[in-house]
This record gives structure tokens, sequence and C-alpha cells, in this order.
């Protein structure tokens, strides 16, 4: 009995206690022990971890596409979107980023570049497709250039640096072909002293 009359019993009710419990003498339902509930959430992390690693595994080192040396047609596509996101058509300079051959300059960045760096780049690629699948129920790639430039500033915002970091990497390899196309030079009125050209 507690000292004071008016408290309120916080125990759980015996058939909570029960179910949860790893001695369960009630046959009238399922039993269902901590150990069960400990199992089950393992087995849903083991899962998710797996099919997480499957996915990533399934990018790695794809064939590349008739027209690139190393990617894949489709990652020249979600450059090439991510390039437009970035340098909508208009303006001055006029030319997009899509129009100015993005995928063709990338490509060759990763063709020099050493193993496993240029796949690292390529899984980034179709990570940043899949999750605009999963938050949109479209790739990146089939969003509207409205729609893509918010996901491009959602990602730029995002409270993991990591994240940030990625999304800043790829997006200064997409500025460094944008910037040496001849027409946006030209526009820009930009002078190269040291002779770099890309």
């Amino acid at each position: 009995m507690p000292d004071n009359p008016d408290a309120t019993d916080r125990r759980p009710p015996e058939r909570a206690r029960a179910l949860f419990s790893d001695t369960n003498d009630d046959d009238s339902g399922p039993r269902w022990t901590r150990r069960h509930v400990l199992a089950a959430s393992s087995a849903v992390a083991i899962a998710g971890s797996l099919g997480a690693a499957g996915r990533v595994i399934s990018y790695w080192d794809r064939a590349s596409g008739a027209a690139f040396q190393t990617l894949a047609d489709h990652e020249g596509e979600i450059i090439d979107a991510l390039a437009e996101a970035m340098f909508p058509p208009g303006g001055t300079p006029a030319l997009s980023g899509r129009e100015a051959g993005i995928a063709a300059f990338l490509d060759q960045v990763l063709t020099d570049m050493p193993e496993p760096t240029d796949d690292l780049l390529r899984a980034l690629l179709h990570g940043l497709d899949d999750w605009a699948r999963l938050s949109r129920g479209r790739g990146y790639c089939a969003l509207s250039l409205e729609t893509r430039s918010e996901r491009l500033e959602s990602w730029l915002a995002h409270p993991r640096h990591e994240v940030r970091g990625a999304i800043r990497s790829l997006m200064l390899f997409v500025s460094m072909g944008y910037c040496g196309h001849p027409a946006v030079k030209d526009a820009c009125g930009w002078v190269f002293p040291c002779g770099y050209e890309l």
C-alpha cells in the first residue's frame, strides 16, 4: 500500500508485463520475450545494412557508356541534370550547364583519376539519384529543373557536414568544366595568363 493513497500505480498492466517477459505462462496469445524484440530489431538493422551495401555494390565499376570512357550513360545524365540545376539556361552567359557538355568533361577527369576515387564519385552520383527517388518518387534526372534546384539547395544545407562536403566536391568539378567552356570564357572575358585550358 503506497504512503500516498491518491498516488497512481504506474506499474504496467499484468498483460503488458507478461507480453515482454521471459517467463510468460499465458497461453492465450503470442509470447514476445525481450529476446524476441532484440532479435527482430537486429534483423531489421542487418537487413537494411545489407540492402544498402548491395545497392552501393551495384553502382561499383559499371561498364562505360558508348559516348564515355569511364561514365555509364545514366551517370552522364545525372551529371548533366546537376549541371543544369547549377547553371540554368538564360542570363549571361546564356549557356546552360547541360549544354556545356559537363558530362564529357567529368568523364575525362574520372578517367585520369586513380582507383577507387573514380568509382567512389560514380557511386555518389547514383546515391544522389536514389536519394531524390526516395523523397520525390523519381530519380534526380527525372525531376523538373525547379525541383532539381531545390534538391540541390537542400543538400547544401544538410545538417551533416559529410553530405555538404560531398555535394560541394561534385559541384567543384562541374564548375571547373563549365567555367572552362569557350563560350563561357568569352562571355565573361576570362583570360588564363598561364595558358591553362580545359
